[in-house]
């Protein structure tokens, strides 16, 4: 099995807040940050639906990075200065419900904080602001309609989750190339369904970085505390040469799934 180079990588953030104590939150600083150590490592940005394309078409530039933010928060919107002033471009993965009623994201994991102090951080993004980021060069993918483990669900809600996110999405903004699962969970039989789907690619937020699957891409996930030497050592070769060896020995051949954080 060939396993694919650390120079083209894929990042997942969450929401952009300095108020939030959330671990899904990340500061404007913080994000400045790390997107700044990449572009002074000479990574060339391009959206998750780009490189994949240049994979397949085999045109990938020697370093690049798709920055991808979860859930479409409202406050993925700070992110635009701070990526456009580095000439990064962003991947956004709304969850089709939320974008249409315009209620709080709410599911388990971040439901403990509806009602409370920091409720207004569960706000998600309108049509009319994705939209605006997909004509700013953002791309915009699924993140499913409900935001569900797809490991637990059954074929017939699995469908519906991926068609119909899909479909929504296209039809409000002419295309919908990827999908980013919820919680970052997916195996073979998930990943066969989003193709069926018309998705291109999919992405996981697995530690490891397995070659040539272009429906469980993996992505590091960058935190608040990713900084400094912290952050040099995450991006570093000897971390994706840790990830790579971790592959190797935990791969499952006999169902094809990656491991994935809980």
């Amino acid at each position: 099995m060939r396993y694919r180079a650390v120079d083209q990588i894929i990042l997942s953030y969450h929401a952009v807040s300095s108020n939030w104590s959330s671990p899904l939150a990340v500061s404007e600083e913080t994000l400045a940050e790390q997107l700044s150590l990449l572009c002074k490592r000479g990574y060339e940005g391009l959206t998750f639906a780009e490189q994949e394309r240049r994979r397949r078409t085999r045109d990938l530039p020697e370093k690049s990075v798709a920055v991808t933010f979860d859930d479409g928060y409202a406050s993925t919107l700070k992110a635009i200065p701070i990526l456009s002033g580095l000439g990064l471009p962003g991947t956004v993965f709304p969850v089709t419900s939320f974008v249409e009623s315009g209620e709080s994201l709410c599911w388990p994991g971040i439901s403990h904080w509806v009602g409370g102090a920091h409720q207004a951080e569960l706000r998600p993004l309108t049509w009319d602001q994705l939209a605006d980021l997909a004509s700013a060069g953002w791309e915009v993918g699924s993140h499913t309609v409900n935001h569900p483990d797809l490991l637990r669900v059954d074929d017939v809600t699995l469908k519906a989750e991926l068609y119909d996110s899909h479909q929504t999405i296209a039809a409000r903004l002419g295309d919908c190339h990827t999908i980013a699962y919820p919680y970052g969970h997916a195996n073979c039989r998930i990943a066969a369904v989003a193709a069926e789907a018309g998705y291109a690619a999919g992405c996981t937020l697995s530690r490891f970085h397995l070659d040539d699957e272009p429906y469980l891409r993996p992505r590091i996930a960058l935190f608040e505390e990713d900084t400094g030497m912290r952050l040099h050592l995450k991006l570093s070769r000897l971390a994706s040469t840790v990830r790579r060896s971790q592959a190797l020995a935990g791969f499952s051949k006999a169902d094809g799934t990656s491991p994935v954080p809980g």
